[in-house]
């Protein structure tokens, strides 16, 4: 799945390239795909990213970088070196180092889809508004990011978010003061960091960090509702049965923080 959706995003850049309307927007396009692929590599290089999500971190870098400017590539790298950087260590041991250890192409795509869907419409519809939602994307999956890395770490009690029953840390659903502390941080981070690159309004930090908390805390609910409890969705019409893995996850809880934060600037910015 992570190929087709390269495959179609690259062609999508190449028709935005071509139709691009002056050659400053073309050149940043090009620079895209050149810092995309540096950052990707090093990423790579590094045992941050698997090979296919090496190229899909490039495709989602390259729409970043050339449609949403250096502000955006800011704000999009202090999520992915915030987030290398708060990665439990010890699962990086030589003796440990596996496949699954790195980001596969699938979940660099959970947390760029709609990245990308966002800076697309900005562009097509030429509109700020959008340009918001696309950093509420990049903000939930930070706060879920920072949220689930520090809190499956923590000592302290975990509760599962549908019940408050008492889980181990590190389970789908579940909260922690820890987890959600850090959550709080990150949204902060980003929204704070956006607002400051963009020259935003204030009102802008108040929706971006409500979205991302509350993209977070949606997560963290569709992970016990459908992960936990191993439930899937069959879909009318077509009765395809859909199972909620935690890439779907993260792609509906990223895609709602964004909408979250388009509609509160549209009826309350």
């Amino acid at each position: 799945m992570d190929r087709k959706l390269n495959a179609l995003f690259l062609f999508i850049a190449v028709v935005v390239f071509i139709t691009a309307a002056n050659t400053a927007q073309q050149l940043n396009i090009l620079l895209g795909v050149l810092l995309a692929a540096l950052f990707s590599f090093a990423a790579f290089a590094f045992r941050g990213l698997s090979l296919d999500g090496m190229f899909s971190a490039v495709v989602i870098g390259t729409f970043a970088f050339g449609l949403g400017g250096w502000k955006l590539a800011v704000v999009l790298l202090l999520f992915f070196i915030s987030s290398v950087t708060i990665s439990d260590r010890s699962k990086w041991r030589a003796e440990n180092i596996s496949q699954s250890v790195r980001r596969g192409g699938l979940q660099v795509w959970a947390n760029g889809f709609w990245l990308v869907i966002f800076l697309i419409c900005a562009t097509v519809f030429n509109s700020s508004l959008f340009l918001v939602g696309a950093i509420a994307v990049i903000a939930t999956a930070t706060a879920d990011t920072w949220a689930t890395e520090l809190g499956s770490r923590t000592p302290d009690s975990t509760y599962l978010i549908t019940n408050f029953e008492r889980v181990k840390p590190g389970t789908d659903g579940g909260i922690s003061i820890k987890g959600t502390t850090a959550a709080f941080i990150a949204a902060v981070m980003i929204a704070a960091v956006s607002v400051y690159v963009f020259s935003l309004h204030f009102s802008v930090f108040i929706l971006i960090f409500g979205a991302a908390i509350l993209g977070c805390l949606i997560d963290s609910y569709l992970g016990a509702l459908f992960q936990q409890n191993k439930r899937s969705v069959t879909l009318p019409v077509i009765n395809e049965k859909i199972t909620f893995s935690n890439n779907l996850v993260n792609t509906i809880s990223t895609g709602i923080g964004g909408l979250l934060a388009i509609i509160s600037k549209l009826f309350f910015a």
